[in-house]
């Protein structure tokens, strides 16, 4: 199967190219213009280089965004595709009241949280930038309402794993011409996890 990450490589090598030639052009035109002209300066020459050097930045920051700025749009599903996992949770037997998470806080400028919590045999940690927990009556709260996990799915999990359970949100970027044009195509585009636990007297502040 082609790999379409090499349009985008192939975009990056024209845009340097051109901007080899951008250069050299201008360089060039000068110099006939002093030799031929006996002038330092003349609009439509100028005007030639304004138009050169815009095109250039028009595309250097076009192929910028696709390929350093992409904000994937989760529910077009002609450029990802999207799965869940359901994983249960396990008590954390400790001193005081055992916990399904425990929550570590940073007192930085733009706070940040760790989210450590334990499934059968292990445990795993998750910042607050790609994880929530959601405790209550509905298993989805305001942070994880932007992931478009299925609701009805979250019902019945809640059903079975007794409000107890990490759904693990994975978006990949598929195959095509489009996400190729910011070498994302077959990535990663997304990994978010929903910590559901039955009540906040299960999680653990630090």
């Amino acid at each position: 199967m082609f790999n379409w990450n090499l349009l985008g490589i192939l975009l990056w090598v024209i845009i340097i190219l051109y901007f080899v030639f951008v250069v050299q052009n201008i360089r060039r035109r000068r110099i006939a213009m002093i030799i031929k002209k006996h002038r330092q300066f003349s609009w439509p020459n100028f005007a030639v280089d304004i138009l050169e050097v815009a095109v250039l930045l028009v595309g250097a920051v076009w192929l910028f965004s696709q390929t350093m700025l992409d904000n994937p749009d989760l529910t077009d599903t002609s450029k990802i595709s999207a799965k869940i996992t359901y994983e249960p949770l396990v008590v954390n037997p400790g001193t005081g009241n055992s916990t399904y998470v425990t929550v570590d806080s940073k007192k930085k400028k733009i706070s940040t949280q760790t989210y450590t919590y334990y499934r059968p045999g292990k445990q795993a940690k998750v910042t607050s930038d790609f994880a929530t927990v959601a405790y209550g009556k509905s298993p989805l709260n305001i942070s994880a309402a932007r992931i478009p996990y299925n609701e009805k799915m979250l019902k019945k999990m809640d059903r079975k794993y007794q409000h107890a359970y990490v759904a693990v949100y994975t978006a990949t970027y598929k195959k095509v011409w489009q996400n190729g044009l910011g070498m994302h195509a077959g990535r990663n585009a997304m990994r978010y996890y929903l910590i559901r636990v039955p009540d906040a007297s299960f999680i653990k502040n630090n």
